[in-house]
């Protein structure tokens, strides 16, 4: 069910816009704070907004990843804008490998290979289906083009996150995470 008006293409610009609001009114405080953002993209259905249909030139999934990038971008400069870049952990992750809907094909035809070397798509076992990238920012303590090639898995973000926040995880939960 959707609301009246409700357009799948506004749904980046408007997390965007939402995101960074919340990020500049969120700083104003003396607390930190934490903003877990779920975007559409690039999932199915491939949906860019007008401002982003057609610019990469190669497909409308290309478009969507675009977007993509924007919306982090917007989140970072948020986090600019309201002072606070350099004392902020921002960590973007994806869910899954990329849908066989991308058209791999035509993507690898101009140049984009989104599967690296590994071979397969989202619901195939193979690790293609499952290589996610993880980027991580974190000013002092995260150096600028450093890489890790330490297998890690979406769950051992409760175990980091508990330990960056000097916190304890409770007994008996959290089995599958590693910080």
């Amino acid at each position: 069910p959707m609301l009246p008006g409700w357009k799948l293409e506004d749904i980046l610009p408007t997390l965007a816009s939402k995101a960074a609001s919340w990020i500049v009114e969120s700083s104003k405080g003396d607390q930190p704070f934490f903003l877990y953002l779920p975007l559409t993209s690039p999932h199915t259905p491939i949906a860019p907004s007008t401002g982003f249909k057609g610019k990469s030139e190669i497909s409308d999934y290309a478009d969507f990843v675009l977007e993509t990038d924007w919306v982090v971008g917007e989140v970072m400069a948020a986090l600019q804008k309201a002072g606070v870049a350099d004392d902020t952990l921002l960590i973007f992750t994806t869910d899954n490998g990329t849908s066989g809907k991308a058209n791999f094909k035509e993507l690898e035809s101009h140049g984009v290979d989104l599967r690296y070397h590994f071979k397969g798509h989202k619901a195939q076992i193979h690790e293609g289906g499952h290589r996610v990238p993880f980027i991580v920012r974190w000013p002092g303590k995260v150096s600028p083009g450093t890489r890790c090639s330490q297998l890690i898995c979406l769950t051992d973000f409760f175990r980091t996150a508990v330990e960056v926040l000097g916190a304890e995880v409770p007994e008996g939960s959290c089995e599958d995470s590693v910080s």
